[in-house]
């Protein structure tokens, strides 16, 4: 049984609705960018590789949207029963978390590890607008376990690019189409982050 769905904020349903139209519209600009990166490549296979990617995304885009926008919505939920349990068992979860690692399937892990390297990006030019949504989102969930060093911003790069990489996974079955997706997609959406963040925190900041 699914535990029972926390309350979200309506600002926070707002901004995460931000998020889900940016995604989309980086799938799209992704599917031009895969055209393009195909035309310049050289090698044969890695041509092969990014028009059969190029294909996939285009042909499977309503997937991508909606496995991205379940992701998201689960991991937003995750970690708004987290801010609401209490220390105690926060801790506890810790304990346990690198012992439930060890029996995780290889391609979670997988995803896991791509899903940083793209937040790494996701961030790089958005650090100012991301410290901004960090005090704003505290403030407006309120929480008492901010003073105990436990909250994270729900809409933090980590939580958009793992949810971007599960979503690469509904577009195709082959692993190399995946790892191409996954990065072409890492790249679309990087450059709207910003902009996205900078509109959220403008949102937030009116409400």
């Amino acid at each position: 049984m699914n535990p029972s769905a926390p309350v979200v904020p309506a600002a926070l349903k707002a901004a995460v609705q931000r998020v889900k139209v940016a995604a989309r519209d980086a799938a799209l600009r992704c599917v031009d960018a895969l055209g393009v990166a195909a035309l310049a490549s050289s090698r044969t296979i890695e041509r092969e590789e990014l028009l059969t990617a190029q294909y996939e995304l285009n042909k499977r885009h309503s997937a991508y949207a909606m496995t991205f926008n379940e992701q998201l919505d689960e991991s937003i939920a995750r970690e708004l029963r987290r801010l609401e349990s209490s220390p105690s068992k926060f801790n506890s979860k810790l304990g346990t978390s690198w012992q439930s690692l060890s029996l995780v399937e290889d391609r979670e892990v997988e995803n896991q590890v791509a899903a940083e390297r793209i937040a790494l990006n996701l961030q790089h030019d958005c650090e100012w607008e991301l410290r901004e949504l960090d005090t704003l989102l505290m403030g407006l969930l309120h929480t008492a376990s901010r003073a105990l060093g436990e909250y994270r911003n729900p809409l933090r790069p980590e939580l958009i690019a793992k949810s971007m990489v599960t979503a690469c996974d509904a577009v195709s079955e082959r692993p190399e189409v995946r790892r191409l997706l996954a990065e072409h997609m890492g790249r679309s959406l990087a450059g709207a982050m910003p902009a996205l963040y900078g509109a959220i925190v403008q949102e937030l900041r009116a409400a």
